[in-house]
């Protein structure tokens, strides 16, 4: 099984009733194992009996929907023994309740959850539910965002993987229009006959595959298409070797959970663990 052992931050800030939904969701993976990881900060020390008291009050709640649960308490910064203490006990994912920040606290104070995502060589899923969603299932409808690249082959165990599948599956790609309209008519057939590989690979997990090609800024087009098409969870590779602008300024991987308006789930590339 891929998904089998999990690692969640908990800050102990997220409500609990939506915090279980998340727990919920990630049993319909095949998830059976997880662990509570909170850490603890220079500022909250003489917390530490109270912050134990409810990591245990919370692994009760979550050993009720018949999962395993171990919980830890780390100190040091955050997102480093996150991504750090996760590699260490050999979890098949790291999963986030994601809280939306505004823009202008992400540029001042940064983020802990966009650097667990850039720090990561474990697949994560970021946790984002629309209100209207149903609290025990989060993909019937899934889009996978692929650039034909190294990570399609990291990627597609998990979409074919029987626990993860979902009743429509969109596969898309977002590409640049070529210099000529010669260019561009090879690159356009091209690009069919791979979203059309694509989608034969992964015909037999779902009812229903469609693809979908567009030109654009990638970060727009995926969260647009998955609007369009209310989508319920993103996948997305994750490049192994950003380029360096990339490197400066966040892969789009990053930037999809900040931008989307559903889940997230970002799968590193070949070479990444």
């Amino acid at each position: 099984m891929m998904l089998q052992t999990a690692a969640i931050k908990v800050s102990l800030e997220e409500p609990r009733g939506r915090f279980l939904e998340m727990a919920r969701c990630i049993k319909s993976f095949g998830t059976e194992k997880i662990y509570l990881i909170h850490v603890l900060t220079t500022q909250r020390p003489n917390k530490r009996d109270k912050i134990i008291a409810s990591l245990r009050e919370l692994a009760d709640s979550i050993r009720e929907l018949d999962f395993t649960v171990e919980i830890h308490l780390r100190q040091g910064q955050i997102a480093t023994e996150i991504v750090d203490f996760s590699r260490e006990l050999g979890v098949d994912f790291v999963c986030i309740y994601w809280i939306p920040k505004g823009a202008l606290r992400n540029i001042l104070l940064g983020s802990i959850d966009s650097d667990i995502l850039r720090m990561s060589s474990l697949p994560v899923f970021v946790y984002n539910r629309k209100w209207y969603q149903s609290p025990t299932r989060i993909y019937d409808r899934v889009l996978y965002a692929t650039d034909f690249k190294a990570t399609d082959s990291r990627v597609m165990p998990y979409l074919q993987n029987e626990n993860f599948k979902a009743d429509t599956l969109f596969i898309l790609h977002v590409g640049e229009r070529a210099p000529d309209p010669y260019a561009e008519k090879r690159r356009l057939n091209r690009v069919y006959q791979d979203l059309q590989r694509l989608a034969g690979e992964c015909s037999q997990a779902y009812s229903h595959v469609e693809t979908i090609e567009v030109v654009g800024r990638p970060k727009s087009q995926i969260v647009r298409q998955a609007r369009m098409h209310k989508v319920e969870l993103i996948v997305i590779g994750k490049a192994d070797k950003p380029k360096p602008l990339e490197q400066l300024m966040g892969s789009t991987a990053e930037a999809i959970p900040h931008k989307a308006k559903c889940s997230v789930f970002i799968i590193p590339g070949v070479g990444s663990r």
